[in-house]
């Protein structure tokens, strides 16, 4: 397990290793006969760093790079992409659920002598029979009806357990090590699918517990490696110390948002211009976020520059009004001219970086277990500029200190 804050390197890490497993010229006790699957956070993460993988290994299919939530859709064959939030309770991705299913299964594997299909099996769930207690009877008995479930998020993570269980697809098959990057956002009941698909009981994790984005995922790393059955002896866990990405002054200002005694890194880029922070009325928010943009665009040329926005329609409205042109399909990606604006809710810009960074009202951004990790992953993505704009009071952590 490798854990590290933003811009230490994770991804790189993740990335030549995958490559280096499946080399020719790998040492035979280092690589592997079959398959390794590199899991990242987004669709956005994994076409960044199939790209780099492609390269690394020639093009090497060898290496699968998939998000978790393209993952979970590929294992179900769905052909839209779900609705809804990730998870309504803890309940939707508890290892619990996970236990429960097996047994279903089970259950219905020696009942009629045959293995139940995906929708038999979440049916036969929704009757609540196995169920421990009588919380998770009344939980199961709510479930909606399988059809519906397959348009909600919150239930994915159940249903591709189930499926893989009962009918694992053919591609995904041969794997023997599992890459897990920013799996700190990865759920019980996930972890339990890669568990399933990893062969060989091999994995290296990377992530940083300071971005959880959710009270539903795992909160320490001895839990995530007892979930997937890792033994305590087995489990090492190394910490990058460096960050690479970002600039002293704006790692400085995001580790506000830290606990003091996590605070400590090493900036490998030392100099770079202090965060701007603007405040701004309700109304003229997107005017000015947009001025930020204009001014990161002159100030970086050949640069890449970002907005994050908890809401991010406010800005695209205002991008589309002033002339500028969304790709089609994809309203991230604005054009004009020659140059282009990625817009960005905080879970797309996971595992992605820019020359220049505008997160606008961080006072939107959530929380969880009294951390703001969407908010403190958001303001480490730039790696020359970060610019906050705000009209409503900003989290205490990051007012301006009192002299």
């Amino acid at each position: 397990m490798i854990e590290g804050q933003p811009g230490t390197g994770k991804t790189i890490v993740a990335s030549h290793r995958a490559a280096y497993m499946i080399n020719d010229d790998t040492p035979l006790e280092n690589s592997l006969d079959k398959n390794v699957l590199l899991v990242g956070p987004t669709d956005a993460y994994s076409d960044h760093v199939r790209g780099v993988v492609d390269t690394l290994s020639g093009g090497s299919d060898r290496v699968i790079v998939r998000s978790l939530p393209s993952l979970m859709a590929r294992v179900l064959e769905l052909k839209l992409e779900p609705k809804g939030p990730a998870s309504r309770t803890w309940r939707d991705v508890d290892e619990e659920l996970g236990k429960i299913a097996l047994k279903v299964i089970f259950a219905e594997r020696q009942r009629k002598g045959i293995t139940p299909t995906t929708q038999r099996a979440y049916e036969a769930l929704r009757l609540g029979l196995v169920a421990p207690d009588v919380e998770w009877a009344t939980y199961l008995r709510k479930l909606p009806a399988y059809d519906l479930a397959l348009t909600l998020r919150a239930h994915i993570p159940l249903l591709a357990f189930i499926r893989w269980t009962v009918a694992p697809a053919r591609e995904l098959q041969g794997i023997e090590h599992v890459m897990v990057d920013e799996a700190q956002d990865a759920t019980a009941l996930e972890w339990m699918l890669l568990a399933a698909l990893n062969e060989a009981d091999a994995w290296t994790i990377l992530g940083d517990l300071n971005q959880r984005r959710s009270d539903h995922t795992l909160a320490s790393w001895k839990h995530v490696a007892a979930v997937i059955e890792y033994p305590d002896v087995d489990l090492r866990l190394e910490r990058l110390e460096r960050g690479y990405r970002s600039t002293l002054p704006i790692l400085e200002y995001a580790n506000r948002l830290l606990r003091k005694e996590e605070r400590a890194l090493l900036a490998f880029q030392k100099d770079g211009p202090a965060p701007v922070i603007t405040r701004a009325g309700r109304e003229e928010l997107a005017i000015t976020v947009r001025s930020e943009v204009d001014r990161l665009l002159s100030t970086y040329p050949k640069g890449t520059v970002a907005v994050i926005d908890v809401d991010p329609s406010r800005i695209r409205s205002l991008f589309r009004n002033e002339g500028w042109q969304a790709r089609r399909g994809d309203q991230r990606f604005w054009d004009r001219a020659d140059r282009q604006v990625v817009v960005l809710q905080p879970d797309e810009a996971r595992g992605l970086e820019f020359d220049g960074v505008v997160v606008s009202e961080p006072a939107d951004f959530p929380e969880n277990f009294g951390r703001r990790g969407p908010l403190y992953t958001s303001l480490t993505r730039p790696n020359r500029e970060l610019a906050v704009v705000h009209s409503k009071p900003l989290p205490e952590e990051l007012r301006p200190r009192k002299r």
